[in-house]
């Protein structure tokens, strides 16, 4: 498997503004919205996947792991060791 590269990318802030929009009314980070495009336009392809295709299957509401990551381990760490406690 070929290890992520992480890269700094200047933009104008109306087109930052806008990326971000989009991202939020996709239910992804910005960063994944990023990506996608390069891969479309690169690509061709999105390699995620048609997120449209599965909005209806995934239930509760959007988050962002960037915002809410220490929240949702948090949650997964609390439920295993209950679980474990049973």
């Amino acid at each position: 498997m070929i290890s992520p590269m992480r890269t700094v990318v200047t933009v104008p802030d109306h087109i930052h503004k806008l990326a971000k929009q989009r991202s939020s009314e996709l239910g992804i980070s910005f960063a994944e919205f990023t990506r996608r495009l390069l891969a479309q336009e690169l690509l061709g392809t999105d390699p995620q996947g048609d997120i449209e295709s599965i909005r209806g299957i995934v239930t509760g509401p959007a988050y962002d792991m960037a915002d809410d990551g220490e929240r949702l381990i948090g949650e997964a760490t609390d439920a295993l060791l209950t679980h474990r406690r049973g």
